[in-house]
């Protein structure tokens, strides 16, 4: 595609998504490739404005990190995957979100990845689940207990009393209390 037809693409896909002219603008500017991939993930992803600055934002934060193109950052791996899931566009938006913030944050990544690993291994039974923080924005977790009858909620409980001694635990909170 030439130049001119891809401003002339983004154009027309700007204006059937009513954005503002300032936001073509910039994004025309861009070069080339760059210009091309954001249209294509527009276009798959069918994204609004404020959805396409977001994506837009943090492909750059990882461009300029690892010293790349807006285009390379969305051609990785992780964010190729999350786009060819086969589920419907929300989900895949919030796939291509969450590859694109792991690539952005990749310290608060590995943190998010240490806690998992530490809440799998409290080893509760299945009618136990702990909610982390969201973001990681606090400390304090949520536990919910599933259970069908007296002698059930006995046997998470006491589960749940031996997980809340272990080591993997006391780990657990030490993190969420250091989170940024």
């Amino acid at each position: 595609m030439t130049d001119t037809a891809l401003q002339a693409a983004v154009r027309a896909y700007g204006a059937e998504r009513h954005y503002r002219s300032a936001t073509l603008e910039r994004w025309v500017a861009l070069p080339a490739a760059d210009a091309a991939a954001l249209l294509d993930l527009a276009q798959d992803l069918r994204l609004g404005e404020n959805q396409l600055r977001d994506l837009w934002e943090w492909a750059s934060d990882v461009a300029g990190r690892q010293q790349v193109s807006i285009g390379a950052v969305l051609a990785l791996d992780a964010v190729a995957v999350a786009r060819r899931q086969p589920v419907g566009r929300n989900d895949r938006l919030r796939l291509v979100r969450s590859a694109l913030r792991r690539l952005r944050y990749p310290q608060l990544s590995a943190l998010e990845d240490r806690l998992a690993d530490l809440v799998r291994r409290l080893d509760l039974p299945r009618g136990v689940s702990v909610t982390l923080p969201e973001f990681l924005a606090g400390d304090a977790v949520r536990i919910e207990i599933v259970a069908t009858a007296p002698d059930s909620l006995r046997a998470a409980a006491a589960r749940l009393a031996r997980a809340a001694d272990s080591p993997a635990c006391r780990e657990l909170f030490v993190l969420l209390g250091e989170a940024p």
